[in-house]
Parts: structure tokens; sequence; C-alpha cells
């Protein structure tokens, strides 16, 4: 063999090595089924949200999506398990907050959410809510601020465990109001919400869903959602920034959105990310989001990837500045 072809079949080899070894053209994309890890047990966090998405994809992309619960490690089974999976599109992970918190609380965690995914888009977002028992005489946000500022040492704010959404919540709005309450951490935010019904806590943050539960209580009060416009739900309940109080990293609540393996073709990327956009045409889609205390949100693959790293960075100084270290 000649020096000219010996040169020709290495670059032809080092050009296929270069490639994933089941690629495909995006115009093929998706030739079989599409496969969406979730971190939470069925039913639980993300789950239903996760499935309305899978379910609309599935009817535009003409293949099935099926959603695979992977519980575990503090998220780390389903985030490992994606990260190793083979960058061809056909393995992505529904991601929430704790994708990007989870490695400043969780030792070992194994992977980075930055360096091993490759961002597709938005899902959703979903409020969170201040949830004050009504056994305090606080009826506001603002009142139960200065509530808080005067007897801090009796203020109890119920959480769901350092790193979770909740304790992110709580966090966020102590130190955007100024305030040093007690944080409370149960197994699980319901327990939480029990002893705010009895009077045993002050409070909680908890997502939009229990917020619409709560307000049909004489035992409970919702004070305050986040977000830029009131739930359409709980009319009568002002967002945080309408009550001064802008929590930094925590605006919107809980987020939602799709990663896939670093590597996965940027064509197969945007070919989803367009296939999400196009779901705010789906008025089923956006009731049962909103059934769940939901809604639905979409943007470029870009615009996603950037409020990865800002949310990373974010939480990161935040829990580093409140001694938390990765256990």
């Amino acid at each position: 063999m000649s020096r000219l072809n010996v040169l020709a079949k290495a670059l032809v080899l080092g050009a296929l090595a270069a490639c994933p070894a089941n690629a495909e053209d995006v115009a093929s994309y998706p030739s079989r089924a599409i496969k969406i890890l979730v971190a939470f047990p069925p039913g639980g966090g993300p789950d239903p949200l996760a499935r309305i998405i899978a379910a609309g994809l599935e009817r535009r992309l003409g293949k099935p999506v099926v959603v695979e619960n992977m519980p575990g490690a503090s998220g780390a089974l389903a985030a490992r398990t994606t990260a190793r999976a083979a960058p061809d599109g056909y393995t992505l992970q529904f991601t929430e907050m704790s994708f990007v918190v989870a490695r400043h609380v969780t030792a070992n965690f194994g992977v980075d959410p930055l360096k091993d995914f490759t961002p597709i888009g938005w899902t959703a977002v979903s409020p969170f809510s201040f949830i004050a028992s009504a056994s305090i005489p606080a009826t506001t946000v603002a009142e139960f601020v200065t509530l808080a500022k005067a007897k801090p040492d009796e203020i109890l704010i119920g959480h769901s465990g350092i790193g979770t959404t909740p304790y992110l919540g709580a966090v966020s709005f102590s130190k955007a109001a100024g305030i040093e309450p007690r944080l409370i951490s149960y197994r699980g935010i319901a327990n939480a919400i029990t002893n705010a019904m009895s009077g045993i806590i002050s409070g909680l943050f908890s997502a939009g869903s229990s917020a619409i539960t709560a307000s049909g209580s004489d035992k409970l009060r919702v004070l305050g959602v986040t977000g830029n416009h009131r739930m359409p739900q709980l009319p009568n309940v002002p967002t945080f920034s309408e009550s001064g109080i802008t929590m930094r990293g925590f605006e919107i609540g809980a987020w939602f959105g799709l990663v896939a393996p670093a590597g996965t073709p940027m064509d197969i990327v945007q070919k989803i990310n367009a296939t999400l956009s196009d779901m705010n045409n789906d008025q089923d889609a956006k009731a049962r989001f909103a059934a769940v205390g939901a809604e639905f949100r979409s943007g470029s693959q870009k615009e996603f990837a950037d409020f990865l790293v800002a949310q990373d960075a974010h939480w990161g100084k935040t829990l580093s500045d409140l001694g938390v270290k990765p256990e």
C-alpha cells in the first residue's frame, strides 16, 4: 500500500472515530424509541411533568418516548446512567433544580452537570409558594417578615432536606427578607405541612400544587408565590416580587428541562428543542400542566445552557457561604 493510501486510510479512520458510533442523519432521527430518565419514583417530583412531555414528543416525533424512573443516590443514579449512555439522542434526562445542586451537597456525586451533559431545553416551570401556619399572626409576606425579625427564635420553617427545592426556597427567602428563622428538616414535605397545620412550625415552601390544596384549609395560609405573575388558581395570592421580595436564583421557583449525554450531535439536540417549542400550541398539554400547578416553558438551547451555568454558580456559592459541604 502506498504512503498516500496509508495516509488517506488513517484520515478516514480518524474521522469515523470522531463521530458517535450510532450517529444518524437528523432527518432520520428518531428511528427507534427514545428513553427519558427521571431521578424520582413514579408519581414523585417531576415524574408527572416528564410523562406529559414524553407524550407530546411521541406524538410529534412518531416514535415511542418512554419514561424510565431511576431514583437513588440523591439523583446520582439517573445522572450517571444518562452521562454514560451513547450520545445519540436516544437517552435523555428530565432534570430539575437538584440536577445542578446535588454535587454541591452530595459527596462523590460522580458527574458534572455542566461538562457531562448537553442541555436541550426548558420544559416547564412550577411556582413555589410559601405556606404559613394559621396559628401565627401573619396574613401577608410583610407581616411574616416583621414577625420573624421580632421573634427569630420562634419562627420555624420546614423543609425536606438540605439541597432540596423547599430548602432552597427557604434559604432564598430568608436572605432576601433579611431574616434568620430556624430551618427544620423533615423526611418529606408532607410531614412539614402536617406540622404547619398543627402549629408546630411556622411555615414552609412547597410546590404550587400544594398551595392550591392548602388554600382550602382553615389551618394554613398561602402568603406568596414565585414567578412574574400570580397563579391563575390563586388569584388573590401575590407574588413575592409584589411583596418587595426578590429571591435571587429562585425567582421562578421550580424549573424543569431536558439534557442529553455530552457529545450528542447538535442537529439532534436542536430538533428535540424545536419539537419542545412546538408544544407551545398544545392546549391539552398546557391544561395537564396547569392541573398540577405547572406551566409549559420553552426557549432556545443556548438560553437553557446559560441558565444551567448561572444556576450552578449561584447555588454553589450560596451553599458554600452557608457552610454546606458535600456529605
